[in-house]
């Protein structure tokens, strides 16, 4: 029986002029991606992964992370990033027989990829290009791209059933402006309202918390990878207050919007804990 190929997300690119470290940050699609300038550290499970610039890395999904963008000037932090479905990396270990993913996805880093396969990832980032194949050529170019880096280690780990959090995070994902209800949600899963809160509950999350986390990590994303005025990225995640939405996003990240996109030193972030760091005293 054929199916429909799950569509390949556009790459983006990040860009940050000043250092910043995010906290419990989730990705809905494993992420490829390429430092170009600057170093990223991501620690998730007592797991440390340190990119250089020139580096390509794979984030897994459905993990929160710890993420840190070091600019080195007087260059920014700059990475292209490249989500792709997790389908499609099945896809592709199930044609490599000598590769067994591991149990838990973690990030991890690729190694000795050849100009090749930089370049295709530069190819499939361009969403120009790329968006001009049809969607099977373009499956097994990204394919191609998921073989390079397991040939490198780079190889994602597999996902159990994923919790419901997870679920209601990419429904949310998929359309942030939309203004989401408990009873929406539960429909949507086919359930009350009352088995949703009891279920997510049990998960140590509620509707309301994975919907606001879910807008302002979507929020942080349009920041690192537009230049969207800061109301049209409110109104992207479903603020129709600019000041109302950097409330919001400074409760959860500790600053305010604007300062995502400059350089206003170094900044940890701990939920809406923020403690202003000398430079020379960090550690990485």
């Amino acid at each position: 029986m054929k199916h429909e190929a799950p569509p390949v997300p556009a790459g983006a690119v990040i860009r940050q002029g000043g250092r910043t470290c995010f906290h419990r940050l989730t990705n809905t699609t494993p992420v490829i991606i390429h430092v170009r300038s600057g170093n990223k550290v991501v620690v998730t499970r007592d797991t440390h992964l340190f990119l250089t610039a020139g580096e390509y890395g794979l984030l897994p999904d459905h993990q929160p992370m710890t993420m840190e963008n070091i600019p080195r000037a007087p260059l920014n932090y700059e990475a292209r990033v490249l989500p792709v479905p997790r389908p499609l990396f099945e896809e592709a270990y199930a044609r490599l027989a000598f590769i067994t993913p591991p149990r838990m996805a973690l990030p991890i880093k690729a190694l000795d990829l050849p100009a090749e396969a930089a370049g295709l990832f530069d190819f499939c980032c361009s969403s120009e290009e790329f968006a001009k194949l049809p969607t099977p050529v373009a499956t097994v170019r990204v394919i191609e791209l998921i073989t390079w880096f397991a040939l490198g280690g780079a190889v994602l780990g597999t996902q159990g059933n994923p919790l419901l959090q997870h679920r209601l995070r990419q429904m949310i994902e998929a359309d942030p402006a939309h203004n989401w209800t408990l009873g929406q949600a539960a429909r949507s899963f086919n359930m009350s309202e009352a088995t949703l809160r009891r279920k997510l509950a049990a998960e140590n999350t509620s509707f309301s918390e994975t919907l606001s986390d879910t807008r302002m990590t979507r929020a942080l994303a349009f920041l690192q990878t537009t230049t969207l005025p800061i109301a049209h990225v409110a109104q992207q995640v479903g603020y129709d207050s600019p000041s109302q939405f950097s409330a919001r996003f400074k409760e959860r990240f500790g600053i305010n919007p604007r300062e995502v996109r400059g350089d206003f030193g170094i900044f940890e972030r701990i939920g809406t804990e923020v403690e202003h760091i000398r430079r020379d005293s960090v550690s990485v």
